[in-house]
């Protein structure tokens, strides 16, 4: 039973893994576009505004050490509650991971793949993560943590190696386009710490559930750092706020790394990492909405469900025909879902489970 919990390091891989995947594709581009030169100071701005709402969130969850949200939904309004938020965030999981399958796919298919149709490199990426989620003992979270330090190194060695082209005065103006932009509107870039959805559904499967807050906030700040040295490379790299529109942003900065004649073109170097990294992004998507659908049927054999997704999230991967829809549904309805999902809907969940907790212990 012990092997298929989590530990701390494993958890705090498994949600850094998940917002990098997103910082990789579009997201750190975003940012720019929105807060421009102040994009440095929004993300900090942001990422403790984040950690004070994971805190709470943290604080909420230790009520209910052995439950996730759909627990506390059960306990808070019954069967229908539970279908409900648990239907929403299968839904959530699986049609974001699709549409980021679809960039991810078209992507290699115009670096490195022009002969072969999209559908084939969308199929491969979903049979390499329905395989990890079958896997006995959680392997996926295992694997997830040996690929964790080439995440952190990678992204390190990227900023060493690109930084004689770095221009640090691109920062000024600080304040971008103003107080309100990166203050109040910027304050949207929260939908880049995408594990705050996942958050809701560790404790009972880590090892130490009461060390929730400690894997949360960690994995925070190092989302954080990353998104941080992300946003400096295509910041101070490449002129103006947009002219980055080269499909996965870093992969630009990638291509200016040399050192010397022995060691060149890196690109393919980093990309099978991003590839690594992806598969493991869809198998925990795939993990965590199979568990989801296990509580609600409380049928035992997760497989079944773990197949039945794939099917969803392949046609996700394929259907999308335009690139530029994909990039809206990432950049906006990604962002819109976020904030009413993840911020709004289960902190209320988790927030009023409490209370009505308070009050049969009062009245007791």
């Amino acid at each position: 039973m012990e092997n298929t919990k989590i530990g701390n390091k494993e958890a705090i891989a498994l949600l850094v893994t998940i917002a990098f995947n997103h910082i990789i594709m579009n997201i750190s581009k975003s940012i720019i576009e929105t807060t421009a030169s102040a994009s440095l100071l929004n993300i900090l701005y942001v990422s403790i505004m984040t950690l004070i709402f994971t805190s709470i969130i943290c604080y909420f969850l230790n009520n209910f050490p052995t439950l996730d949200l759909v627990d506390i939904s059960e306990y808070l309004g019954g069967k229908i509650l539970k279908w409900i938020i648990g239907l929403l965030f299968v839904g959530y999981f699986i049609f974001f991971a699709g549409t980021l399958l679809h960039l991810f796919s078209y992507c290699l298919e115009i670096i490195y793949f022009q002969l072969v149709k999209i559908i084939y490199i969308v199929l491969l990426l979903v049979i390499c993560a329905v395989v990890a989620c079958t896997m006995r003992n959680n392997a996926i979270y295992r694997s997830t943590f040996i690929i964790f330090p080439f995440l952190i190194v990678s992204t390190l060695f990227l900023f060493i190696a690109d930084f004689k082209y770095l221009e640090f005065e691109k920062m000024y103006p600080i304040l971008g386009n103003g107080l309100y932009t990166t203050f109040i509107s910027g304050l949207s870039n929260m939908f880049a710490f995408q594990g705050l959805a996942y958050i809701y559904f560790m404790p009972p499967s880590l090892k130490q559930p009461n060390q929730l807050k400690k894997v949360a906030i960690t994995s925070i700040i190092l989302s954080c750092i990353i998104l941080l040295i992300s946003i400096a490379i295509i910041l101070f790299m490449f002129n103006g706020f947009v002219e980055t529109d080269e499909l996965l942003p870093l992969y630009s900065a990638v291509k200016y790394i040399e050192f010397g004649s022995f060691f060149q073109k890196l690109d393919s170097a980093f990309v099978l990492i991003w590839i690594i990294c992806f598969v493991s992004y869809l198998s925990i998507a795939l993990k965590f909405s199979s568990n989801i659908l296990k509580k609600l049927t409380n049928i035992e054999n997760e497989n079944i469900f773990t197949i039945l997704l794939a099917i969803p999230l392949l046609l996700l991967g394929i259907w999308q025909k335009n690139y530029s829809v994909s990039i809206f549904l990432v950049n906006t309805v990604y962002k819109y879902a976020f904030f009413i999902l993840v911020i709004g809907i289960s902190f209320l969940v988790i927030s009023s489970a409490t209370i009505k907790q308070k009050i049969r212990k009062w009245f007791k």
